[in-house]
């Protein structure tokens, strides 16, 4: 049994579409380096940029920039693979690829610690949201100060509110948060039911969706207990995406609640069946399988050889939603193409 989501990442951030400008981010203390390196426009984002603006969340940190034009390979907007785990020399501890202009992920390396998990940072006008704080072993607050201070001037803004929060409250999640604590600008949000429901404002938990605005980018906060109490996934209808943390990602579907977990499967699949949350993707907080149907890493493995991409679609959501449906009260172990059922 895990506690998914882990740790954060190291390499690639690629950049806005006005040209390929390699940057380079010195996160400070953790000795993590992120280079990234400049695209053309992230395509098949599902939206637009939303005009959203963010700023030093308190982290700090560096940057420097060449002319140096090196084009990245796309696909549908992500990169065409993640660092594997096979060779670790010269892998950064967090990669970080820009989606869009105002919407990033993060990844922990393999190399760092076997979770690999993803994180997500989500820029409004006023507030800029971090969704997760990988295992605390590597610098996550200096990744992101980066991220920001960059983003800050090409906005022309001098500061903008960050909000750490979390898909739930697992350890992987959720270890690096007192990198956080006491930052200007920052709020932490605490990982029980009840300060999740305070931050976001939810009444009934689980039943009520509920809007967060960052300004120009309202979010929908969705409860789905059943991997852990406190589990919550993030719609941003601007984008088409969805973020999914442990409860869907292309691996192995830790259930600890299966009433709660089958409860919140079925609320979210009644949520993107509305005309109104059309869904561009869904994206999850692990990797655990290959590009072969059905196969998994063995559990704690630390090399992903032909890793299974990130980004999975609304069918394998309402796949899923089939699966557990089916099994009625009786849950059981099965292995789908693209993710495996596994209650505990």
């Amino acid at each position: 049994m895990r506690s998914p989501s882990s740790l954060l990442l190291a390499a690639v951030l690629a950049l806005p579409a006005c040209g390929s400008e390699p940057l380079s981010f010195d996160t400070g203390g953790g000795g993590a380096t992120v280079t990234t390196t400049a695209q053309g426009g992230a395509g098949g984002t599902g939206g637009t940029s939303g005009g959203a603006t963010t700023g030093g969340g308190g982290a700090t940190g560096s940057t420097s920039s060449t002319a140096t034009e090196t084009p990245t390979p796309m696909n549908n907007g992500f990169p065409d693979s993640w660092p594997d785990g096979v060779s670790c020399a010269g892998v950064p501890p967090i990669t970080v690829w820009a989606y869009d202009d105002d919407t990033y992920i993060l990844r922990q390396s393999l190399c760092t610690h076997f979770e690999g998990p993803f994180l997500y940072l989500l820029f409004g006008e006023d507030k800029v949201l971090l969704q997760d704080t990988g295992t605390g072993n590597v610098d996550v607050a200096g990744a992101v100060s980066g991220i920001i201070s960059d983003w800050l001037a090409k906005k022309g803004k001098a500061s903008i509110q960050l909000e750490v929060t979390h898909s739930h409250s697992h350890g992987d999640h959720t270890g690096g948060d007192s990198q956080f604590s006491g930052l200007p600008n920052t709020t932490v949000v605490g990982t029980s039911v009840n300060q999740v429901q305070g931050f976001f404002g939810i009444d009934q938990w689980p039943t009520q969706v509920v809007a967060h605005d960052l300004g120009g980018r309202v979010l929908d906060i969705v409860p789905i207990p059943g991997h852990q109490s406190a589990h919550v996934a993030i719609y941003d209808k601007s984008r088409g995406l969805l973020l999914t943390g442990d409860t869907l990602y292309p691996g192995r579907l830790y259930i600890n609640n299966w009433a709660q977990y089958v409860a919140s499967i079925q609320r979210i699949a009644d949520f993107v069946a509305s005309p109104d949350h059309p869904v561009t993707w869904v994206l999850g907080t692990h990797i655990e399988m290959s590009t072969t149907p059905g196969d998994d890493y063995a559990m704690g493995a630390k090399q992903h050889p032909s890793e299974h991409p990130l980004q999975l679609t609304k069918d394998t959501l309402l796949e899923l939603h089939q699966a557990v449906q089916d099994m009625g009260n009786s849950p059981q172990y099965q292995v789908h193409d693209d993710f495996i059922v596994f209650p505990l």
